[in-house]
């Protein structure tokens, strides 16, 4: 039996008067690579910071790594990247080894010194993600998707289990994208690390997702994305324009 790394049953949230979910119910297995669409304000972004317990649901449970989430403590466990992570100035005076290095404290803690295994995995995470080259350079002088990559690597420093990213290619240039999305299913499919990511770009995305969660408030699929809308051009017409393109 397949390990759930991720169960929501019944999630609903409320902010106000304004109900932002209603009623989600997903599982997500170990090894998956989960792509989640819908169209802006459909509450994809609550949906995975309920996932990270950034945010309470009004209703309903989640359990990870099979454990009530009220009582999970590793997550060291769980990688984050957040929507708008590019966001360093080219003078910011912190470099790329620097920033892999912060995602090694959430393992260890704050006020740890870093050892000669924790170099280890730092450096390993760099040449994962083909940016020890540039352990030196400073974060805000590299391209879009070389940032992401840093990042990435940043939160496989703790090295997780589950890596999520909220639109990740925000910023990055077209040949950046595909690039970026041929590593992802690399790391998917190599390092066996399971993946949930919300996105908009479906030309890119849907050959390599096992499976894709359409999201406006409610959950309307859990399907692979062939049963959605195959390959065909009509069918990522039909996508485009739920999102209001």
């Amino acid at each position: 039996m397949d390990e759930k790394i991720i169960e929501m049953t019944s999630i609903s949230y409320k902010q106000d008067a304004s109900r932002i979910l209603e009623d989600i119910n997903l599982e997500i297995k170990r090894g998956e690579f989960l792509g989640i669409i819908g169209p802006n304000g459909a509450g994809k972004t609550t949906l995975l910071k309920i996932m990270l317990g950034l945010i309470k649901p009004t209703s309903g449970t989640i359990k990870l790594f099979g454990e009530d989430i009220h009582h999970f403590k590793d997550w060291y466990k769980i990688g984050y990247i957040p929507q708008h992570a590019l966001n360093y100035d080219a003078n910011f005076p912190v470099n790329v080894f620097e920033v892999v290095s912060m995602g090694r404290f959430s393992k260890k803690g704050l006020f740890k010194n870093l050892g000669k295994e924790d170099m280890r995995v730092i450096d390993d995470a760099l040449e994962i993600v083909g940016m020890k080259e540039y352990k030196n350079r400073r974060i805000g002088e590299l391209s879009g998707g070389q940032q992401q990559r840093v990042f990435i690597a940043r939160a496989l420093a703790s090295q997780p289990e589950l890596l999520i990213l909220d639109e990740p290619t925000v910023g990055v240039d077209i040949a950046g994208q595909k690039e970026f999305y041929d590593f992802l299913e690399k790391l998917n499919k190599e390092k066996k690390i399971t993946l949930v990511i919300v996105t908009h770009d479906i030309g890119n995305i849907s050959s390599r997702i096992g499976r894709l969660a359409c999201i406006n408030k409610k959950m309307f699929s859990g399907c692979h994305p062939e049963e959605l809308f195959g390959y065909a051009p009509e069918g990522m017409k039909f996508v485009h324009h739920l999102h209001g393109e």
